[in-house]
């Protein structure tokens, strides 16, 4: 943990992998589903490309805040057996992608809100199911050096973008 030039808490850790997941993942689902508003030949006028925007906005704050308060859990479960880590990681995955999904969906007619959670249960399923395993391997001592974190949660999430658009 010494040797770490920079090295970055699991609370920030996890709250700056809710902020990218937060802020690529819902981006690439707009851009799928409605062009951002923007792309010719979908849905193209600028509210629906405002809408997306705040959208976006809301998911990425909200991810910070869900990755940053489920952080004390996920420490508790990475001191714990590797099984429960594994195992419980698409679940942490799932607290996650349920508010910020919700979130997110709620500026449209609140109906969103349930859309938006629906949307974002497989994502966060997915990406902290990836996340969290590889997270245990690098961190020491309930700390992981950027060097470290930055490849490891830029890599989930674009793989998980690239899932989305279908690359």
């Amino acid at each position: 943990m010494l040797l770490m030039r920079h090295p970055l808490a699991v609370r920030k850790a996890y709250g700056l992998f809710g902020l990218l997941l937060g802020t690529f993942a819902p981006a690439a689902i707009f851009l799928k589903l409605f062009g951002y508003g923007l792309v010719p030949g979908h849905f193209n006028f600028l509210g629906l490309s405002g809408l997306c925007l705040v959208m976006n906005a809301l998911c990425a704050m909200m991810g910070y805040c869900m990755g940053s308060t489920l952080a004390t859990r996920i420490d508790q479960m990475e001191h714990g057996s590797w099984l429960k880590t594994l195992l419980l990681s698409p679940a942490m995955g799932l607290a996650w992608a349920i508010p910020t999904g919700a979130v997110g969906g709620a500026i449209v007619i609140l109906i969103g809100s349930v859309y938006g959670a629906i949307i974002a249960m497989p994502v966060g399923f997915l990406a902290f199911g990836l996340f969290m395993p590889l997270h245990r391997l690098l961190a020491r001592g309930g700390m992981i050096d950027a060097r470290h974190f930055w490849p490891l949660a830029c890599g989930v999430v674009m793989a998980i973008v690239a899932l989305i658009l279908g690359m």
